[in-house]
C-alpha cells in the first residue's frame, strides 16, 4: 500500500532500488526494483512516472513506467549500446539524451515501448528541458577516448518536425539545464580537477545574457521561482540569484548528487556513490539545512523527484 501525501522520490543505483521519502512522516519506503543505474525520473502526470535507468557503461539500459494507482511497472528495455541520461515528456512521448556506451551524437524519441525517431546534435548530449515546444539540449563535448573537445554545445530543436534550428557555442563540459519562464541556465561543469566550472544565463532565442565561473566542479543544479542551488562533486551548494549574483555558499555533505525543488525548498541526496552513510539533505536558502539519514550504507542514493 501506498501512503498518501508529499512524496519524494529516490533511486539507489548501487541497491538498485528505488524507494519514497513521505516528507509528513520523514518515513522510507520501497517502492520497486529500478534497473542498471537509475538516472532520473520523469513525471508523466499525478499518478505516474517514467525512470530512465541508463545501465552506465556495463550495464543494461532501460525505461520503467510507473503507476501509483496499482502499483505497476513496466519494464522497456534498450539497445545495449545506449547510454540514456535525461529525458523530457512532451505530447505523449519522451525525448531521451543518449551519452552511449562509446560514443554517442543522438537525441531519443520513444513512444509506447519503442524508439521512433532521433536526431543527431554533437558529442555526447547529456541534459534536455523544453522551452516554448523546444527542446533544449546540452552536449558536453566528451570524445570517444574520453578526452574533451576544447567546446561543447548546447542545441535548440524544434519538436514537428525533429529539427536542428540553432546552437551555441559553450565553455568545456555544458550539463545540466534549468529552465525559468523565458531563460535557459546551464551548467558546463569544466574538466574535473583541471578547470572550473561556469554557468550561463542565455534567453530563450539564444542569446548569451551573462555568466557566471565557480571555482568548484559544479554538476548538480536546482532552481525555483528565487534562487539557483549549484551543487559540486566535494559537498559545496552556491546560492545564486537569477542575475547570477552570488548570495551564499556552504558545504553540506561529502558529495552532492541531484538537487530537486519544491516550492521554496530543495531536496538534496549526498553521500552516494563513494561515501557512506547516505542522506537527504531537506534546504532552504539561508535557513539551517535539515539532514536526514537514509541508510548507514552507501545505497548509490541519486536521482529525486518531489510528487
Amino acid at each position: 500500500e501506498i501512503v498518501q501525501g508529499r512524496k519524494i522520490l529516490l533511486a539507489f543505483q548501487n541497491s538498485k532500488k528505488v524507494h519514497y521519502f513521505l516528507v509528513d512522516s520523514q518515513k522510507l519506503f520501497f517502492l520497486f526494483n529500478s534497473g542498471d543505474v537509475p538516472n532520473v525520473f520523469i513525471k508523466i502526470n499525478e499518478n505516474e512516472f517514467y525512470l530512465i535507468n541508463s545501465g552506465g557503461f556495463t550495464g543494461s539500459p532501460s525505461i520503467q513506467k510507473f503507476n501509483f494507482l496499482n502499483g505497476e511497472v513496466i519494464t522497456y528495455p534498450l539497445n545495449n549500446n545506449s547510454n540514456p541520461l535525461f529525458a523530457i515528456y512532451s505530447d505523449g512521448k519522451l525525448f531521451i539524451t543518449d551519452f552511449g556506451k562509446y560514443y554517442s551524437e543522438n537525441v531519443l524519441v520513444f513512444k509506447d515501448g519503442q524508439i521512433l525517431d532521433s536526431i543527431k546534435t554533437s558529442n555526447r548530449p547529456i541534459d534536455i528541458q523544453l522551452i516554448d515546444s523546444f527542446l533544449i539540449v546540452s552536449t558536453n563535448g566528451m570524445k570517444a577516448d574520453y578526452s574533451y573537445d576544447t567546446i561543447s554545445k548546447i542545441f535548440k530543436i524544434s519538436i514537428n518536425p525533429l529539427k536542428k534550428l540553432d546552437s551555441l557555442d559553450l565553455f568545456i563540459g555544458a550539463s545540466n539545464l534549468g529552465i525559468y519562464k523565458d531563460t535557459i541556465f546551464v551548467i558546463s561543469t569544466g574538466i574535473y580537477n583541471q578547470t572550473p566550472s561556469r554557468i550561463y544565463k542565455i534567453s530563450k532565442n539564444f542569446q548569451k545574457l551573462d555568466s557566471l565561473t565557480i571555482s568548484k566542479n559544479i554538476y548538480s543544479f536546482g532552481l525555483n521561482s528565487d534562487y539557483l542551488v549549484l551543487g559540486s562533486w566535494d559537498g559545496w551548494i552556491y546560492i545564486l540569484s537569477h542575475n547570477l549574483q552570488k548570495l551564499d555558499s556552504l558545504k553540506i555533505s561529502n558529495s552532492i548528487n541531484f538537487i530537486c525543488s519544491f516550492e521554496d525548498k530543495f531536496f538534496i541526496t549526498t553521500n552516494g556513490f563513494s561515501y557512506s552513510p547516505n542522506y537527504l539533505i531537506i534546504f532552504k536558502p539561508f535557513f539551517k539545512a535539515d539532514s536526514i539519514k537514509l541508510s548507514d550504507e552507501d545505497l548509490g542514493i541519486g536521482p529525486c523527484l518531489v510528487f
